[in-house]
């Protein structure tokens, strides 16, 4: 569990100038709010009113070098070690943005406080929870811990969720919260 007291977000890599971010410093850029859906490859889905910063406001102030592709998200979660990317082109074009609250309530730590990232038009899984370091990377191959296991790396919602060109592709069994466990596929 992360302590809203002690916690920081460390923004590196490809930036003029490495942050490290209270929750305070996180609240205290401009919120927004959008309502948008979080689509699940099992096919249900949560609509909620998402509120929070930008992550541009958040690159901006990190001052993210032009050779720049990526955000790497990586996670305190123990049970499903974490890291997810997405393109700076698509959180630019989208205005996607970490949400501190959750249908104006402040996010619990099982929906993945102190923020979830709200990727809009993707899958769950690009939906990181419980981040401690978002790392600015040129790695435009990079693949996140779903994505090693065989999921989609572009995880566009209505899209196909596994990549059948990855050697090692595994179907997931999900409990009803979206907790995911992986077992190999010998389907494909």
């Amino acid at each position: 569990m992360i302590d809203k007291d002690t916690y920081k977000l460390t923004v590196d890599g490809l930036v003029e100038k490495p942050l490290s971010l209270s929750y305070a410093d996180l609240q205290a850029f401009p919120q927004i709010s959008k309502l948008a859906d979080l689509p699940c490859v099992e096919g249900w889905s949560f609509t909620a009113k998402w509120t929070g910063p930008t992550l541009t406001s958040i690159m901006d102030e990190a001052g993210v070098k032009p050779e720049a592709k990526i955000l790497i998200f990586h996670t305190a979660d123990d049970a499903n070690p974490g890291y997810s990317s997405l393109t700076i082109s698509y959180i630019r074009e989208n205005n996607i943005i970490i949400a501190l609250k959750d249908n104006d309530v402040t996010l619990p730590p099982e929906r993945g406080f102190p923020f979830q990232v709200v990727a809009e038009s993707k899958f769950g899984y690009k939906w990181s929870k419980w981040i401690t370091r978002i790392e600015v990377s040129d790695n435009e191959n990079f693949r996140g811990y779903w994505e090693s296991d065989g999921y989609n790396n572009n995880g566009d919602a209505g899209g196909p969720h596994i990549s059948r060109t990855h050697p090692e592709v595994r179907v997931l069994i999900t409990c009803e919260d979206c907790q995911f466990f992986s077992r190999p596929n010998p389907n494909y």
